[in-house]
């Protein structure tokens, strides 16, 4: 007679994954209807958990909106950081904090979808901390232009220019996000080849 073979006990996750797997279940779930279109009883049955479980992590799903807007801002801060100050090339480093943007989007384009979005939400808390983050990646990319141009171009030309930079590396990396990797290259290619002829050009 065959006998069955006992079912392994599911592993208990410790706090911080969990709090991490409720996070990217919330990504999926807010990218797809938004934060208004989306319930704690949602999110917690799309990621297999009770209720009084999500609220043990995040006291209301404005606090788990929040802390995924955070955690989304900070990964994409730290790679765009990590390529400005990479010990390459100018142009290499455009190249590098371009990629991290459309690597960022290709792997987490709902919540990317969401930190565009609250730029201009309505909810005072969610646009801050949002703009927050872009403000200091525009700054560094200022930064950046002013010292590598020695003086050259002075710092209000360089906040313009940060500004159409993240402006324009945002926008285009929500493109079909995820599609054909050669296209995504050369999306990357032509920015890099436009924003490097622009800047070199305003030096005299």
């Amino acid at each position: 007679m065959a006998t069955s073979k006992p079912t392994a006990a599911k592993r208990r996750m410790r706090g911080p994954e969990r709090r991490a797997q409720l996070i990217a279940v919330a990504r999926k779930v807010f990218g797809r209807a938004g934060f208004h279109g989306v319930s704690m009883d949602e999110v917690a049955k799309e990621a297999g958990v009770t209720k009084p479980i999500l609220y043990d992590h995040f006291d209301s799903k404005e606090d788990l909106y929040v802390a995924l807007l955070a955690a989304d801002a900070a990964s994409l801060e730290e790679r765009v950081r990590g390529a400005l100050t990479a010990p390459t090339g100018n142009r290499e480093r455009i190249r590098q904090s371009f990629q991290a943007y459309f690597d960022f989007v290709d792997e987490h384009a709902g919540g990317f979808r969401l930190f565009v979005q609250e730029t201009t939400g309505g909810q005072e808390i969610f646009r801050s901390r949002v703009n927050e983050v872009r403000d200091r990646i525009r700054a560094e990319v200022s930064q950046l232009i002013v010292r590598e141009s020695r003086g050259r171009i002075d710092q209000r030309d360089a906040d313009t220019v940060a500004l159409a930079l993240v402006g324009m590396v945002e926008t285009t990396a929500q493109r079909d996000p995820g599609g054909p990797k050669e296209d995504r290259q050369r999306a990357v290619d032509v920015l890099v080849a436009l924003a490097w002829r622009g800047i070199t050009n305003l030096t005299p």
